[in-house]
Parts: structure tokens; sequence; C-alpha cells
């Protein structure tokens, strides 16, 4: 572990990296890979560029006490926005395949015992992706149904910032973290893109429409300043 600027960091070499990532988790602080053979004097410098990043990343952390003493792995996947929770079961395997299968509410994961954290998450990534695309897809539809707005084509992704977006194409692109949240938070989200399709500003003529379609919007909208609060502390 290095210390540098007061901010304690560990530095993990990867062949797989092709540029210096910064990462901030609950389980190793602030970590940076590296390439192999990375001149790691350079890194202070790099840090500097990115302090305001740091400091927001970890300011995030720290005001959410507690979030962080969940166990690793998760045994458990509870997802309000479809109202199902689901049991992780894992077994080790010789292999050299990380995979999951679903039988229903359970999970099972055969995990080599090569493989890492990072290996982990991204599979629990792709998994909720693809649950995300299967749910959204539905509600999406329906929610467009019955407000008379439309769209082109339906987009899962994970953004870092943002729950949700609707470009001048057509396109809904929503956050599969959404899954976290309750139910009608991600109504609202969709509602709120959805409504672009008619206004692509945030004119009064947007706000006006959107309170029409969701009149608890003022409430939804300081719910989702917060509801980065509703995500596992593995997934960043």
């Amino acid at each position: 572990m290095t210390l540098t600027q007061n901010i304690e960091y560990n530095v993990r070499e990867s062949q797989r990296a092709r540029n210096v990532t910064l990462k901030v988790s609950h389980r190793r602080g602030l970590e940076i890979v590296v390439p192999c053979g990375f001149d790691q004097h350079l890194l202070p410098q790099i840090l500097a560029t990115r302090q305001a990043w740091i400091d927001n990343q970890l300011q995030r952390f720290e005001s959410l006490p507690g979030r962080f003493e969940e166990n690793w792995p998760p045994r458990r996947l509870l997802l309000p926005a479809i109202g199902e929770t689901f049991e992780l079961h894992y077994r080790q395997i010789t292999g050299k395949r990380l995979h999951l299968q679903q039988n229903g509410s359970q999970i099972d994961i055969a995990q080599p015992f090569s493989a890492d954290d990072e290996s982990l998450v991204s599979l629990f990534v792709g998994w909720l992706k693809n649950t995300a695309r299967q749910h959204y897809t539905v509600l999406a539809q329906d929610l467009s149904e019955w407000s008379g707005l439309h769209y082109n084509k339906l987009s899962v992704r994970g953004q870092k910032t943002r729950w949700g977006s609707y470009s001048s194409t057509g396109t809904l692109s929503l956050n599969y973290k959404l899954l976290f949240l309750p139910e009608q938070l991600v109504r609202h989200v969709i509602l709120h893109e959805l409504s672009h399709s008619v206004h692509l500003n945030h004119s009064d003529e947007f706000w006006q429409l959107l309170n029409q379609l969701d009149p608890d919007t003022s409430l939804h909208d300081k719910q989702l300043s917060k509801a980065w609060q509703y995500l596992p502390p593995w997934l960043e």
C-alpha cells in the first residue's frame, strides 16, 4: 500500500490492462490497475489530475456507513424493481470457465479456483443486464402504450452517473442497475425518458408533461438523487 497526498492506494499489475485505471471499492479502497511494466513513478501525477474524482468517490463511500459490511461473494440478490429475490450457490471447479445457471429463483455458480473478484462481478453484471432487458422490454412497452409516448429501440447499459437517457433517434437507454431500485422509481425514470420523445430538453413544457404522467415527480426526483445507496457495494 502506498500513500500520496494523504490518500492510501494499492497498485495492481494486470496483463489485460492497456491503460491505467482507478477504482474505489469497499474491499480495496483506492486501487490503481496498471499494465505490466508500467513506470509507477508516474502515478502521483496521474492521481493529481484525478483528485476531484477520487475525493468524490471516497466521500460517497464514507457517506454510506455500514453498506460495506456485506460478505463477499453475495449469497442473495434482492431486485425490488421486479419484486424478486435470487439465492446464489457457489461450487468450486477445476476448469477455467466461470459460469452461472439460473433455475427459478436459484442461481448456481461454477467458480474456478483461479477466478478473481472482478471476473465474478463481470459475470453478475452480464446476468443482470440480461435480466433487466427481459423486464424493461415489457415495462417500457406497457408505459409507452399507457402514456402514448413512443420509442424506436430499447438499450440496456451500465451508465456510471445516469439512470437512463433518450436519444434524438428514439433510443430509450436504461441502466441495468435500476433493478436494485423500488419499482416506482424505475417507472418514473422510464416516463422521464419517454417524455423526451416530445421535448428533447428540460423545459417547462417537459416538466409539465412529466408531472401529468407522474404527479409524484418532485418526490421521485429527490429519491433518485440518493438512489445509489440501493446498489450493493460490490457493484461499482
